[in-house]
């Protein structure tokens, strides 16, 4: 009995979220959290006007690194009951927005065409600030000392100097690790 009472309450909760929009429980399977952050981060885009969330996710992919490392999407707005003609706002470094405002034409065409229709038809550039990126610096590797390259040569099996790809790359990581100097 207390089996078949608790299939009605798992029904009962399953139709409840499907009445409610909300998608189903999982059932046992593994849910990919890109599908999962997709649809939270969508929520939050929209309310920017942002219809397509993937033109900010993936602004990189659509314009290039040099276009993307000066520029951010802001908002994409579409004229009141359309899906095309929209505006996109993007935020550029003072310097650089002459350059977009060249380059507009290129944008609106990289955009369209990333979204598949003529979706964006004027591009409005906003002067101001963009997040700091975060750059790091390569590790440089420093020369090893005899002591230390015969240990790793020992290691790897670097006898007649020739070195499988895999050998290769074990003993480059070990030239990283055994010059750290901050030790």
């Amino acid at each position: 009995m207390a089996a078949k009472k608790s299939s009605t309450s798992s029904r009962l909760t399953r139709a409840k979220v499907a009445g409610s929009g909300r998608s189903a429980p999982r059932r046992g399977r593994v849910a990919k959290l890109s599908r999962t952050a997709s649809t939270l981060v969508s929520k939050a885009l929209r309310a920017k006007g942002f219809a397509e969330a993937e033109v900010v996710t993936r602004w990189g992919r659509i314009v290039g690194p040099e276009l993307a490392r000066s520029t951010v999407p802001v908002r994409l707005a579409f004229p009141r009951g359309e899906r095309r003609g929209a505006t996109l706002h993007v935020r550029a470094e003072s310097a650089f927005a002459p350059v977009l405002q060249q380059r507009s034409g290129v944008v609106i065409e990289l955009v369209n065409r990333y979204l598949g229709y003529a979706a964006v038809s004027r591009l409005e550039v906003r002067h101001g600030p963009l997040p700091v990126a975060k750059t790091t610096t390569p590790m440089e590797k420093q020369p090893l000392d005899a002591a230390h390259r015969q240990q790793l040569d020992e290691l790897i099996g670097d006898h007649d100097g020739e070195l499988s790809p895999l050998q290769a790359a074990v003993k480059s990581l070990g030239e990283f690790v055994l010059s750290d100097k901050t030790k």
